[in-house]
């Protein structure tokens, strides 16, 4: 029986508007760490986990975490603890197929994937200063060309 759900899709597929109406319903979200910088409005320990180089590299060193992985020049990754903690999280393509079977078999990964256009339009207007449109893009074009390590699949933008 699956226990935990992943919600997993390119930038601006509405990951976190899905993660949001989990939140709402009373799951408790799975924070993941980076080392990228925060975004305008993020919360260090609600959004990520913001760490150093140096943090991560000795997370990595101590085994701390169930997958990570570099994505756009930054790594991600999740915990042990907050993968037992967690009803659901947020991870991308590259972070389901890292995971070990004694993780992913406990996952009900829902997959969005929305027209390029709505994303980019969605990106557009983020504003995001710390990361260029188009190569957000492409790299998740690229990463999510064969995915389909997946339990469900949304495709409509609205839900």
């Amino acid at each position: 029986m699956t226990g935990k759900i992943a919600i997993v899709g390119a930038a601006a597929s509405g990951k976190d508007y899905l993660r949001k109406r989990f939140i709402d319903r009373g799951f408790v979200y799975g924070v993941s760490c980076t080392t990228r910088y925060p975004r305008e409005g993020e919360v260090h320990g609600k959004d990520y986990y913001y760490l150093t180089d140096e943090e991560f590299d000795a997370g990595i060193e101590n085994g701390l975490f169930v997958e990570w992985q570099s994505f756009n020049g930054w790594r991600y990754g999740l915990t042990k603890p907050e993968f037992e903690r967690c009803d659901v999280m947020i991870l991308n393509a590259e972070a389901v197929n890292l995971l070990e079977p004694e993780y992913r078999d406990r996952l009900f990964v829902i997959y969005i994937d929305i027209n390029e256009d709505v994303r980019r339009e969605r990106l557009v207007s983020r504003d995001d200063k710390n990361d260029d449109i188009e190569r957000r893009i492409t790299t998740d074009n690229e990463q999510f060309r064969n995915f389909s390590n997946f339990d469900c699949i949304i495709t409509n933008e609205k839900f």
